[in-house]
C-alpha cells in the first residue's frame, strides 16, 4: 500500500515540475501567467504575475539572469514558499492581487471541465462575462489544476492553453 502512495505522489510531482517547467521558459511579451505568493511593503498574500514580468523583476531587483531565475522561481513554486520583494509595491511590477470568491469556487465543484465551458468559449478564449478580480482569482484555480493562460496581444482576450 505505501508503495502505490508513494508512485502517486512521484506522478503528481513529476507532472507539476513539468508543468512549471513550460511555463517558467515561456519569455514572450504576453506569456502565460504564473501565481506566486507574496510578502511585500504593503501586501502578503497570493498573487498573478505573467512570466515576462516576474522575470523583468527578478533581472532588476537581483540582478540575475534567465537560469538564475529560472532555478529562483522554480524552487519557490514547487516549495509554495514566498516571493519577498521587501519594501516593493507589487503595482509598480505588474502583479495582480488574488480574491477568493465564493460564486467562481463554487463553479468548480461541478468539476474542471465544466468550470472551463462556463469562463471559455470552444475556442478557449475567454466569454469575457468576468471583471478583472473574477479574472485573477479564475487565473489562479486554473494554474492550481495544472493549466495555464495568458492575455491574446491582439484582442486582450484571456486565452486558455491547450498544450500546458
Amino acid at each position: 500500500m505505501k508503495f502505490l502512495y508513494y508512485f502517486f505522489l512521484s506522478f503528481c510531482l513529476v507532472q507539476s515540475n513539468s508543468f512549471i517547467e513550460k511555463i517558467i521558459d515561456d519569455f514572450q511579451s504576453n506569456s502565460n501567467y504564473l501565481v506566486v505568493n507574496i510578502k511585500s511593503k504593503k501586501y502578503d498574500g497570493i498573487a498573478i504575475i505573467e512570466n515576462d514580468d516576474l522575470f523583468t523583476y527578478y533581472k532588476i531587483s537581483q540582478k540575475g539572469n534567465k537560469e538564475e531565475y529560472k532555478s529562483f522561481i522554480r524552487d519557490i513554486l514547487i516549495q509554495k514558499s514566498c516571493l519577498d520583494m521587501r519594501n516593493e509595491t507589487i503595482e509598480k511590477w505588474g502583479f495582480i492581487k488574488v480574491n477568493e470568491s465564493k460564486k467562481i469556487k463554487c463553479k468548480l465543484e461541478k468539476g474542471l471541465s465544466k468550470f472551463i465551458k462556463t469562463y471559455f468559449n470552444e475556442d478557449l478564449t475567454e466569454k469575457g462575462n468576468t471583471s478583472e478580480e473574477e479574472k485573477a482569482y479564475i487565473i489562479k484555480i486554473l494554474f492550481d489544476n495544472m493549466r495555464s493562460c495568458y492575455i491574446d496581444d491582439e484582442t486582450g482576450l484571456l486565452i486558455l492553453n491547450k498544450s500546458l
